[in-house]
């Protein structure tokens, strides 16, 4: 699994409002952290899926949508 690591400074109240709305939504702050992440990456790089294209699983249509890497 790859890893990020986010620091910040020992006086920025980023980390304190992170865990607070994490907590009001019942949700990990790492939880929140994909959920922004997700929302402004939406589908930048993402290529179009190709015309009349079918999938036959899930793992296929994320595949060729971009959005996991195959396996192949």
């Amino acid at each position: 699994m790859k890893t990020f690591l986010i620091e910040f400074d020992d006086d920025e109240t980023m980390p304190d409002r992170l865990r607070a709305r994490a907590a009001e939504w019942g949700i990990s702050p790492e939880d929140l952290i994909h959920r922004a992440i997700d929302a402004l990456m939406v589908d930048y790089g993402l290529p179009a899926l190709p015309k009349d294209f079918h999938a036959k699983s899930l793992r296929e249509l994320f595949e060729v949508g971009g959005v996991l890497k195959s396996k192949t």
